[in-house]
Order: C-alpha cells, then sequence, then structure tokens
C-alpha cells in the first residue's frame, strides 16, 4: 500500500517528524531491551518488568514453575499476551489455560489470578491507565 492509499484510509496522518518539540513531550521515546527494564518481585517467584508511558503500560511478567498471582483486582483494564510457556487464568470465576500466542482481557475490578504451568511462564500485561504502584515499585 503506498503512502498515499495509507493516509487516504485513515488510519495514519502524513506528519513531519521534525515538527514536534521532543523537550514538550510527556516522556521522550526510545528503545529497550526488555532484560534492562526496571523490575521488581512483588512475591517470591514472580517479576515484573515495566515500561511505562504516561497513561499506558507493558508489564514483562515472569512466574516460576507453578508460581501464583493471587486472587486480585484494580480499577485498569488489563490486556495480556503469552509469550512463553503456560499460565491458568482464572477470570471472573472461569479458569481458561492459555498458551503462547494467546491472549487475554479483563475489565477494570474484575477479580483474577494466575497459576503458572510446569515449566513456568512469561506474558507480556498492558494496563490502561498505568499501574502507579507498578511503577514505583519498579524505580
Amino acid at each position: 500500500m503506498s503512502g498515499q492509499n495509507a493516509g487516504q484510509a485513515g488510519y495514519w496522518q502524513q506528519a513531519d517528524a521534525d515538527a514536534v518539540d521532543r523537550s514538550s513531550l510527556a516522556y521522550q521515546p526510545g528503545v529497550f531491551d526488555v532484560s534492562a527494564l526496571p523490575k521488581f518481585d512483588p512475591i517470591p517467584g514472580v517479576t515484573m518488568s515495566v515500561l511505562a508511558g504516561s497513561g499506558t503500560m507493558a508489564n514483562w511478567v515472569k512466574i516460576a514453575p507453578g508460581g501464583e498471582v493471587p486472587l486480585h483486582a484494580h480499577p485498569h483494564e488489563q490486556l495480556g499476551l503469552v509469550l512463553e510457556g503456560q499460565i491458568t487464568m482464572n477470570i471472573g470465576g472461569e479458569a481458561h489455560v492459555i498458551k503462547p500466542g494467546q491472549c487475554y482481557r479483563i475489565p477494570g475490578t474484575l477479580p483474577h489470578s494466575g497459576l503458572a504451568g510446569p515449566e513456568g511462564c512469561l506474558v507480556v500485561d498492558i494496563f490502561a491507565p498505568l499501574r502507579e504502584d507498578y511503577v514505583a515499585a519498579a524505580k
């Protein structure tokens, strides 16, 4: 698809990259190695690596074999994608075994938990708005 056709589709508008004053941005753009992101261990066997914007964040969650994120709820919307291993997510009282390439969504305030499979798992969660508690813990 040519640039002109893409603009006509309404998804992408032509932009002048030099027209933006980067000092006025809420945060600076960047490219990061996930292994170098700020991280924290909220409970034994669970490590979270955080990448935050001003209103959305990505959170890589590594859970040890058989490790569990206990039942909890928060006001944030949550989207998740399993990258490695498997996890059994209990979402609103329904259990789902989720494997690599599968994803889930959880509306804010709905109780949920996760139990890693025998090989553990790596999940990336997206939150909106961002989880200020996770950002603070990862500093």
